[in-house]
C-alpha cells in the first residue's frame, strides 16, 4: 500500500530506491544539485553496470561539481526536457512522486513531502508511474554539456562487437596446465584477475573470481548471471562473461578441454 512521507521519510525513501536498484534507476527532477552522499550511491550503481536515467528541466542550471561528478559516470543516460516539474525518483521494484527537487538545498532545508510505493504491493500505481517517465523520457533529448557515454554509444559499441560466443558453462575440476605452466605459476604465483574490475588476484580460484572490493558489492544481490567485464584466467575485456562463466570461451577451451 502506497505510503505518505514527510521530509525525512522522502530523503530516506530516496536513498533506499538508489541503493536497492538492480537493473534500472531513473531520477525526474527539474533542478539539480547531487549531494555528496547521493553521489556515492550512484558511483556505486554505476559500477554494478546499473542503467542510470536523470533527466532535468531544459534551461534549469546544473553547477559545476554536479557536471563533473556525471561526467565521470559509464552507464547513465543525462537527459532534459522541456517544462519539466515532475519529481519523481524510480527503480524496478520501488518508486517514489514527491516534491523534493534532486538537490541538496531541498533535501536539507526545504519542507518537503511524498508518496512511497511498490510494485508488488501497489502494482496499477507503478506501471503508470513508469509509464509516465517513459514519456517524459522520450520527449526529452541529450544534455549536450555531458559527454559521458550514452545508451546510444553503448549500443553502438555493441553493435560493433562479434556476434555473442558459444555458451560455457562454470567448470568444477581444475585447469589442465602443462609442465612449464605449473613450473611458473609455483615460481612466479598463479596468475588470475577480477572478472568486475580486471585487478591481479592473489591466485587463480575459480570459485572465488572477484576481488575482496568487487565481492561484497556482488555478495549483495547474488545474481550468478549478472554480466561481468574481464576473463578470470587472462584479464582480458570479453562477452559473457558472470560469476557463473568467469573465463572466456578461449581460455575455457585452452584450459578444460
Amino acid at each position: 500500500m502506497a505510503k505518505f512521507l514527510d521530509g525525512a521519510g522522502v530523503q530516506a525513501a530516496l536513498t533506499e530506491i538508489i541503493k536497492n536498484a538492480e537493473s534500472e534507476l531513473y531520477l525526474i527532477a527539474p533542478y539539480m544539485k547531487i549531494s555528496q552522499q547521493t553521489q556515492n550511491y550512484l558511483k556505486n550503481t554505476d559500477k554494478m553496470n546499473i542503467q542510470l536515467t536523470i533527466i532535468s528541466r531544459s534551461g534549469a542550471e546544473i553547477p559545476s561539481d554536479t557536471l563533473a561528478f556525471l561526467n565521470e559516470l559509464t552507464h547513465a543516460k543525462i537527459k532534459l526536457c522541456d517544462n519539466l516539474h515532475a519529481k519523481c525518483f524510480l527503480n524496478e521494484n520501488q518508486g517514489l512522486i514527491t516534491s523534493m527537487n534532486l538537490h541538496e538545498h531541498s533535501q536539507t532545508h526545504n519542507w518537503e513531502m511524498g508518496i512511497n510505493f511498490f510494485k508488488s504491493v501497489d502494482p496499477d500505481l507503478y506501471t503508470d508511474a513508469l509509464k509516465e517517465i517513459k514519456q517524459i523520457d522520450g520527449a526529452s533529448k541529450e544534455n549536450p554539456k555531458i559527454k559521458i557515454q550514452s545508451v546510444k554509444t553503448t549500443t553502438q559499441q555493441k553493435s560493433r562487437q562479434p556476434p555473442p560466443q558459444k555458451t560455457i558453462h562454470k567448470p568444477t575440476q581444475a585447469p589442465n596446465k602443462g609442465l612449464i605452466t605449473k613450473m611458473l605459476d609455483s615460481v612466479l604465483g598463479e596468475v588470475a584477475y577480477c572478472i568486475r574490475c580486471g585487478e591481479p588476484l592473489d591466485g587463480y580460484d575459480i570459485e572465488k573470481p572477484l576481488c575482496d572490493k568487487c565481492y561484497p558489492i556482488w555478495a549483495k544481490y547474488k545474481k550468478q548471471d549478472f554480466p561481468e567485464k574481464f576473463c578470470h584466467a587472462c584479464g582480458e575485456k570479453k562477452p559473457n562473461i558472470s560469476y557463473q562463466k568467469p573465463v572466456c570461451i578461449q581460455c575455457y577451451n585452452k584450459l578444460y578441454k
